[in-house]
């Protein structure tokens, strides 16, 4: 487990390191909607201190409406800093999307899903929002890169996939 975490801040410090452009394009509440069903994301800059730094990094909620029902509801007041070595999970300080922007259009992720408790509720990496311009934004989730992260590879020990409990591959619209 331990060498998960380890792999996982290693691998945002060097997306971090490596990122061309640190913008706010992606800072904001971001919508879907189709149907009866309005998934919404919320997502700010912040600042990530581990034992070997301070990075700046995104962090985030979301939210599902269902038929006119509050079905999730994870926006919440996020720390502008979040200090990985006081073994607070970022989901006891209400982060439950945290990323680092890898291009001038792309954010890598970890999703923290509070329904489905992937990887025992540690949250996947694998997943991804590219923005196509200033006010659209294509939100994916990949559980079986997620997963296979999460379990460092080992097929065997990577769980039945289960979905997610919003939606996975949408484009979503900036809100004013």
């Amino acid at each position: 487990m331990r060498k998960i975490y380890i792999l996982m801040t290693f691998l945002f410090i060097s997306l971090n390191f490596f990122a061309q452009n640190s913008n706010d394009n992606f800072v904001g509440t971001w919508i879907y909607q189709k149907n009866d069903t309005t998934f919404r994301i919320k997502l700010q800059r912040g600042v990530m201190v581990t034992s070997l730094k301070k990075y700046n990094t995104f962090f985030g909620g979301y939210q599902l409406i269902v038929k006119g029902k509050m079905v999730e509801d994870y926006i919440k007041s996020m720390p502008q800093t979040y200090h990985s070595k006081k073994g607070i999970e970022m989901t006891s300080a209400y982060i439950y999307i945290y990323g680092v922007q890898a291009s001038t259009n792309l954010v890598g992720f970890s999703f923290y899903d509070q329904r489905i408790k992937h990887a025992k509720g540690r949250g996947l990496l694998g997943c991804k929002m590219e923005l196509i311009s200033q006010n659209k934004l294509h939100w994916l989730l990949d559980e079986k890169a997620g997963l296979w992260w999460a379990y460092e590879g080992g097929e065997e020990d990577i769980p039945a996939l289960q979905g997610f409990s919003v939606p996975s591959d949408v484009i979503m619209t900036k809100e004013e």
